[in-house]
């Protein structure tokens, strides 16, 4: 990652700082995952890494849409919602279990080149961010809720915390899956 050399450093660059730290620690996490392993679920209802994986593409293609107020997402208009065999309209949030056993027959590859296309947007999304920006909410691309939707500044500070919390979930079901299995 690296920063704008025309500007002094901002809260952009926390941000990117951030995103790209996680980002490093997950593809290090994925790092020799096996097809099986990435869809072993520790508990009947705990998620699976292939899963928290796709989840953790959508909330990066969806929050950078919500920075931008609109324009193209890579699960929509870069096809992937088509490509994976996901209801365009999911995103993992309030889904069941059942959903998370039924995940799509799909690789980890495929999953993993959502994430990435799903970054290539969050990115610049983040970059288009001034601190005048900050107090803006944008409800007509909120529509589970509109009245809630949250500002750009709590938006900037969810992505990292969220993906974050992802990267880590990942690791610590590798982590028991090796401890169980090898």
């Amino acid at each position: 990652m690296m920063t704008n050399s025309n500007r002094p450093p901002d809260h952009r660059d926390v941000v990117l700082r951030s995103i790209d730290d996680y980002g490093r620690q997950l593809r290090r996490a994925l790092e020799g995952l096996s097809e099986e392993e990435a869809r072993w679920m520790p508990t009947p209802n705990s998620n699976h890494v292939l899963w928290i994986l796709w989840h953790m593409g959508r909330m990066e293609d969806m929050w950078g849409w919500y920075l931008r107020g609109n324009g193209d997402s890579a699960w929509i208009e870069g096809g992937w919602a088509e490509r994976l065999g996901i209801d365009p309209e999911r995103n993992g949030a309030g889904d069941s279990i059942e959903q998370v056993r039924d995940f799509p027959d799909v690789t980890v590859a495929e999953v993993t080149g959502y994430w990435e296309a799903s970054r290539k947007l969050l990115i610049p999304s983040v970059e288009g961010v001034t601190a005048d920006m900050f107090g803006i909410k944008r409800p007509e691309v909120w529509p589970q809720s509109p009245n809630t939707a949250p500002d750009i500044l709590f938006a900037l500070g969810r992505i990292p915390v969220e993906n974050g919390q992802h990267t880590g979930q990942i690791a610590y079901i590798r982590g028991l899956y090796a401890a169980k299995f090898e």
